[in-house]
């Protein structure tokens, strides 16, 4: 294993355990996609300044709001990673009230997606934004009414912090759903496909090209006889390590390897993450690593950047996902 992965690694599980010093009763994936948050910042996770934001969060939010109820480690993560926490919260909250303005329900993603805008510097656009996203979230509820659902909310928020025509967006992810699901039939449910899409869409050039690459991806891990996930994340999560400049084998290996040594680290073994998500979280830290590569060299620095975008809000979406599932399976 490369010692920048490996450092990866031990950053992500000691961020972990520093996160639930404040967050004892949190659930571990929560706990985790907070850590994630903080190893991508290449930063060390503060105890005392999560309780100090933490402090900030409660006395600003009730208990029963989606950002204490769903996402809070991961919004008191993003707080203490600014240099003025009640700004943030501030700006996150006026960005939250323009997404949320009009819809009668209220959940995670919805939070998510005012973070996404704030964290991109982007909250004096967020009146554009907003209204670019309503468009496109009404134009995929259109062509696909009985797929689109909250899932897609995070990343049609993304799409629409882009300079693509709306159009050309709804085009580009309806190309590649019809060419993975009828030329190249690969074996995913319709969703999930759709949520690739919108990952593929986020980037210029062909689409097919792009689903290729994926295919390959997706086709090497099951050779590697490591299958990789085919639910909403996982599946997508595929679509932001394509344009790595490495030989398909070599980056399943690696993406193992990292799995395998996830494991034995404290909190990500099978107790808290099944096989396919930690092997998710391998790729996105594997993946991160090349991006930065990438972008150190002046090579792909756009996509790069995207890409490592991609991954903290799949990561997100992971830990929202599984809330919303706790809850209705009581």
């Amino acid at each position: 294993m490369r010692e920048s992965v490996q450092n990866k690694c031990d950053l992500l599980i000691k961020n972990k355990e520093l996160i639930e010093k404040e967050f004892k009763w949190e659930s571990a994936l929560k706990v985790i996609c907070a850590a994630l948050v903080f190893t991508g910042a290449k930063a060390e996770a503060d105890p005392e300044r999560l309780k100090e934001c933490r402090t900030i969060l409660k006395k600003n939010a009730g208990m029963l709001s989606t950002m204490r109820a769903e996402v809070e480690p991961v919004v008191v993560s993003r707080m203490a990673l600014s240099n003025d926490p009640q700004k943030y919260y501030d700006d996150l909250k006026m960005v939250y009230d323009k997404v949320t303005k009009g819809d009668i329900f209220d959940n995670g993603f919805l939070v998510q997606a005012a973070m996404s805008i704030v964290d991109a510097g982007r909250k004096d656009d967020a009146d554009e934004i907003t209204a670019r996203y309503k468009e496109l979230y009404k134009k995929m509820s259109k062509e696909h009414p009985f797929l689109t659902g909250s899932e897609d909310i995070v990343f049609a928020m993304l799409l629409a912090m882009t300079d693509k025509p709306i159009d050309q967006i709804i085009s580009d992810m309806e190309e590649c759903y019809n060419y993975l699901k009828k030329e190249l039939k690969i074996k995913v449910s319709a969703n999930e496909i759709q949520g690739l899409g919108e990952v593929l869409a986020l980037t210029d050039g062909s689409i097919t090209e792009k689903c290729d690459k994926v295919a390959v991806l997706y086709k090497t891990f099951a050779e590697h006889k490591m299958p990789y996930g085919t639910s909403y994340n996982e599946f997508a999560s595929l679509g932001s390590l394509i344009d790595i400049p490495v030989d398909p084998d070599i980056l399943v290996d690696e993406i193992i390897e990292t799995a395998e040594y996830l494991k034995s680290g404290k909190g990500f073994g099978g107790w808290t993450l099944d096989k396919k998500q930690r092997l998710m979280f391998a790729a996105m830290l594997v993946g991160d690593i090349y991006e930065v590569d990438q972008v150190m060299t002046g090579a792909s620095a756009m996509s790069s950047t995207i890409a490592m975008v991609i991954a903290e809000e799949l990561a997100v979406m992971v830990c929202i996902m599984a809330a919303t599932t706790a809850t209705t399976s009581h």
